[in-house]
């Protein structure tokens, strides 16, 4: 099911937010994307909830984000699955990386918000849990 017009904004926006966020270095306002039961997978591993979500932030490295447009599937009226390809340029460094996130979206009271994320990064053996350094 495609989504209205209104969602398919609403659902970019989102993204586009996220991706705004980590490169304002904002992590309340990225923390706020994301419901408060939300699960990131990343690395091989999960982090549950806002708390786990400052964690996995804590140490990471900063640079830009540049999110693809996302391909939205509505499930139902009130949740969503989101694809959208990334490029991250690490600021420190350098260092590129190409990535595809896979959503798990809701509606709630404060509109669409990340219910579930997993990151896998793009290399030459294909997605990985880990990136290539």
């Amino acid at each position: 099911m495609l989504p209205t017009p209104e969602d398919h904004v609403a659902i970019t926006q989102l993204l586009a937010q996220y991706c705004l966020a980590l490169d304002h270095d904002d992590l309340d306002t990225w923390v706020g994307l994301f419901t408060p039961d939300a699960v990131y997978e990343v690395y091989g591993r999960e982090f549950a909830g806002h708390d786990g979500l400052r964690r996995l932030m804590t140490g990471a490295p900063g640079g830009l984000h540049l999110g693809g447009p996302p391909v939205i599937r509505m499930v139902d009226a009130d949740h969503a699955t989101t694809q959208q390809n990334l490029l991250f340029a690490e600021a420190q460094e350098g260092i590129m990386r190409s990535a595809l996130y896979d959503d798990d979206l809701v509606r709630t009271p404060d509109g669409w918000r990340i219910a579930r994320r997993r990151c896998r990064f793009i290399t030459p053996d294909g997605l990985t849990d880990r990136p290539v350094r």
